[in-house]
């Protein structure tokens, strides 16, 4: 019987944080930029990142602060606003409410936005 070698927390972790944020080859181009950017990210971080970029890549809506709570392992808003609050404080996101009340989410070093949804 031959043993394959397995990964260690740190590569499961983002590994888990690709699958969430529904990126299934981290080998394909239109991912390279995305995954660069995240090796910056800390892992408890990566999944909502990915998933607020990918949504930046596609050109969807932003996800609702349910959804990111969702990913993020919470149901707390007020964590999910603090989260915002630090990723835009690292300067991986900019975060946008229009006058309408609707947020949407830049990822600058991808010059990349969400579209906007009701905050």
């Amino acid at each position: 019987m031959r043993i394959l070698p397995g990964m260690d927390l740190t590569a499961f972790r983002r590994r888990f944080a690709m699958a969430v944020a529904g990126i299934a080859d981290d080998k394909a181009p239109e991912w390279q930029d995305l995954l660069r950017i995240g090796k910056d990210v800390p892992d408890d971080l990566l999944a909502p990142f990915l998933t607020l970029a990918r949504a930046a890549v596609d050109g969807a809506p932003c996800p609702d602060d349910e959804r990111l709570a969702e990913i993020y392992g919470t149901r707390s808003s007020g964590r999910i606003r603090r989260l915002l609050e630090h990723l835009e404080k690292s300067n991986l996101i900019v975060v946008r409410t229009d006058y309408g009340g609707r947020r949407s989410v830049g990822i600058p070093a991808l010059g990349m936005t969400t579209a906007p949804v009701e905050a």
